[in-house]
């Protein structure tokens, strides 16, 4: 576990963590149990609309509460299969591991974690007033003799296997977004996990994970754009 040295201007907007389960037999006890354990450190309780879906009808991986930090930076929510930590105001992966830590601890007590079914980690990132994709990315367009001044929507996505075999690596980029901006997603996730797993053995994944993420973001991001970055 590591903090990378951190850039001058970064463009992350958001660090996602989530987990998948089994669906738990009392959604209520799971999502109130949350609520009250965590009161003090996540003090803001959302209902979302999903929650008023009848459970006949649940849809995989539907978050239906939503819990946030007194200071806004970070939140977890919850559904009957699912959790996610979520750091909007990022300041380093250890701080951010040390948060699902102590949630994972406390989603322990109403979900077996050795059950797990799916995890993943997202890095989401913004990068603003930008002319042309090759000046921030070190990609080709798909098409020759493309105008950018009217391109309307340009999105391309690469999904491979890491060297293990069992991860995913997805990367996403879209562009214009709003006027100008470009948005370049990367998320790493493992399906069907086939182990028992800890939170520590989650803790390392995690870790793992955010590497893998870290060397394929650099890649990608063109030398101009370091320099003004760093």
């Amino acid at each position: 576990m590591k903090n990378h040295e951190p850039w001058r201007n970064p463009p992350l907007r958001e660090a996602v963590f989530e987990i998948r389960f089994p669906t738990v037999s009392d959604y209520a006890l799971f999502a109130g149990g949350m609520a009250v354990s965590q009161q003090q450190g996540f003090p803001t309780t959302q209902k979302l609309q999903a929650v008023e879906i009848p459970e006949a009808f649940e849809i995989e991986g539907l978050v239906k509460h939503r819990f946030t930090s007194s200071d806004g930076s970070l939140l977890f929510q919850t559904g009957a299969d699912v959790l996610s930590v979520n750091s909007v105001s990022y300041k380093g992966f250890d701080a951010f591991l040390e948060n699902i830590e102590k949630i994972l601890t406390a989603t322990e007590k109403f979900v077996s974690l050795s059950t797990l079914t799916r995890l993943g980690l997202r890095y989401i990132n913004m990068f603003s007033d930008v002319d042309h994709p090759s000046s921030v990315l070190n990609i080709n367009l798909p098409f020759q003799n493309t105008d950018i001044s009217k391109t309307q929507l340009l999105q391309l996505r690469e999904i491979k296997k890491l060297d293990n075999g069992d991860n995913l690596l997805n990367i996403n980029v879209q562009f214009p977004v709003e006027p100008k901006d470009l948005i370049l997603d990367i998320d790493i996730s493992l399906n069907s996990p086939q182990q028992s797993w800890s939170i520590e053995m989650i803790s390392d994944w995690t870790d793992k994970a955010h590497d893998s993420i870290w060397e394929n973001f650099k890649n990608l991001i063109s030398q101009s754009e370091k320099e003004v970055r760093t």
